[in-house]
C-alpha cells in the first residue's frame, strides 16, 4: 500500500492525507466532546490518554476549550480591565488627533492623564500596529482592513501595549495575538496573549534581553551539534547563526514561518509540554529542510536564508510529518540539553523556570494544565 500511494501524483496523495487526517480529527473531536472533557477539571494533570491525543494534535474545536485551559490567566485579567486598557488607547488616539493638522496619520501613544502607573513606557509604539496588521497572516486576509478580525486584532495589541507599558508592542505580537483570534473570541484571546506573554519562553524575548537570545542561541547550536550535525556545519559555513531566524520562530509560536494548520500543531504541543517543544521543532524544519540546505541551493547564505525563510511555507504542509518529526527528536534528546532548558528558566527567574503567573503555574486563579510547563515533566514526552 505504501509503495502504491508513494507512485501516486502529489497531488492526489496530498488528497488522501488531508482526507485521513480530518477523519482522524472528526473522530478525535468526539472523544474528547463525549469522554475527555465532561469529567476534566481544569488545573488538574491531564490523563495519559488525554495526553496521547494531545500529541497528535487537537481539533480545531477542541482548541477552543483546551487552550484557554492550558494557557490559564493567573494574571486574573477581567473583562473590566480589558476594557479599561481599551478605553485608554481609544482616548489616546482621539486626544492625539486633535493636536495633530488634518491629513496628517494618528499614532497612537500615552498622554499623561490616562496613566495609571505613574511613569509611561512604550504606548507609543503602537503606531507600528496599523502597519502589521496587514501583513498579519496575509493569505487569509482576515486581518486586512475591513476583514472580520482587523478590529479585535487591533483592539487586543493597543490594550496590551497599555496592560503593559514597560514593553509594549513588539513585532510578533501581532502573531500571537491572530493565532488565538483564530479560536477564541476577543476577550480570551487577550487573556491569552497576556498569559502566553507573561511565559519564560517568550517573555526575555519580548522584552529584548540581549542574554534571553544568545542562551537559547547557543543551547540551539548544542542540539544542532547532537542531531543534526551536518546541516549545522553548513549553516555555521555560510554564516547563518541561530539568531536570524531561531529567535523569531520562537517569539511567534511559529506562527509566523509555517501554514496556521502546521503552526498550531506546535501550539498544541508548546501548551502541553513547554519550551522543549520549540528547540525540537526548530530541528524537525531543518530536518524537512535538510536535502536542499545540503544541496547548491544552501551553497550561501542567501541560498540559507530562503530555503529556512519563505520556502518554508510550500515545504512544511503537512502537520503529521511535523508532528513526527517533533517526536523522533524529542526521544533522541540527550537529558543534558533537557537540563539546559531548564537552566534558562531559572536563571532568568529564578522560580523554577516560571515567571511569576507564567502559563503552567498552578498556583492563582485559572492556572494553566500542570503539563504546559517544560520543567514539570522532563522525564514525559513521546
Amino acid at each position: 500500500l505504501f509503495s502504491k500511494a508513494a507512485n501516486l501524483p502529489e497531488e492526489l496523495r496530498r488528497q488522501l492525507r488531508d482526507e485521513k487526517r480530518e477523519k482522524r480529527l472528526q473522530e478525535h473531536t468526539e472523544i474528547w466532546r463525549r469522554q475527555l472533557l465532561p469529567s476534566y477539571q481544569p488545573g488538574s494533570r491531564p490523563t495519559r490518554h488525554m495526553q496521547r491525543l494531545w500529541r497528535q494534535g487537537l481539533p480545531p474545536k477542541v482548541r477552543e476549550v483546551l487552550w484557554p485551559m492550558a494557557i490559564g490567566n493567573v494574571l486574573r485579567i477581567t473583562p473590566e480591565l480589558f476594557e479599561i486598557h481599551t478605553q485608554q488607547a481609544h482616548d489616546a488616539r482621539r486626544a492625539q488627533a486633535m493636536v495633530r493638522a488634518p491629513g496628517v496619520p494618528v499614532l497612537v501613544t500615552a498622554l499623561p492623564d490616562f496613566g495609571t502607573r505613574g511613569s509611561h513606557g512604550k504606548e507609543s509604539s503602537t503606531e507600528c500596529i496599523p502597519l502589521d496588521l496587514p501583513r498579519t497572516f496575509p493569505t487569509l486576509a482576515f486581518f486586512h482592513e475591513g476583514g472580520p478580525m482587523h478590529a479585535d486584532l487591533s483592539r487586543i495589541l493597543e490594550a496590551y501595549s497599555f496592560f503593559r507599558p514597560d514593553i509594549g508592542y513588539v513585532q510578533g505580537m501581532n502573531y500571537l495575538a491572530a493565532m488565538l483570534l483564530l479560536y477564541l473570541p476577543a476577550f480570551e484571546a487577550f487573556v491569552g496573549l497576556c498569559n502566553l506573554l507573561n511565559a519564560p519562553s517568550v517573555l526575555g524575548l519580548y522584552r529584548m534581553e540581549p542574554n534571553a537570545v544568545q542562551c537559547r542561541a547557543a543551547l540551539f547550536r548544542e542540539f544542532c551539534e547532537a542531531q543534526l550535525p551536518a546541516v549545522g556545519r553548513v549553516i555555521d559555513k555560510v554564516g547563518l547563526m541561530p539568531e536570524m531566524f531561531l529567535i523569531e520562530w520562537f517569539m511567534t509560536l511559529y506562527a509566523k514561518c509555517l501554514p496556521v494548520e502546521v503552526a498550531a500543531v506546535v501550539w498544541d504541543l508548546f501548551l502541553l509540554d513547554g519550551e522543549v517543544v520549540l528547540y525540537c521543532a526548530a530541528l524537525a524544519l531543518l530536518r524537512m529542510s535538510e536535502a536542499a540546505l545540503l544541496s547548491e541551493e544552501g551553497a550561501d547564505l542567501e541560498g540559507c536564508a530562503k530555503i529556512l525563510g519563505k520556502d518554508l511555507r510550500k515545504r512544511v504542509t503537512d502537520p503529521d510529518e511535523l508532528l513526527w518529526h517533533v517526536q523522533e527528536f524529542w526521544r533522541r534528546t540527550p537529558s543534558r540539553l533537557l537540563s539546559g532548558i531548564r537552566s534558562i528558566g531559572d536563571n532568568e527567574f529564578g522560580t523554577g523556570g516560571r515567571a511569576s503567573g507564567a502559563p503552567g503555574s498552578a498556583s492563582g486563579s485559572g492556572g494553566g494544565l500542570p503539563g504546559s510547563s517544560f520543567f514539570s515533566r522532563f522525564g514525559g514526552g513521546w
